[in-house]
């Protein structure tokens, strides 16, 4: 089960971002070419892609290894 927290959290980013949007655009776009120059970029992940896998590997495991302990 997903925590009524993380639901919070990720309803009200959502909220905030609806809210940009409408009101501040330009903010919206910038951020979104900046994560579009920086991270999205091809050639970051080209280069970074085996230490982003092996991160996100490591991270999916320990939350496999919590979600079944919290089940049995």
């Amino acid at each position: 089960m997903v925590s009524p927290y993380i639901k919070l959290l990720f309803g009200l980013v959502i909220f905030l971002l609806g809210l940009g949007y409408i009101y501040r655009p330009d903010i919206v776009e910038r951020w979104n070419r900046v994560l579009k120059e920086t991270l999205l970029n091809d050639s970051y992940v080209a280069l970074h892609r085996k230490s982003w896998g092996i991160l996100l590997l490591l991270l999916g495991a320990i939350l496999i290894y919590m979600g079944a302990t919290r089940l049995f």
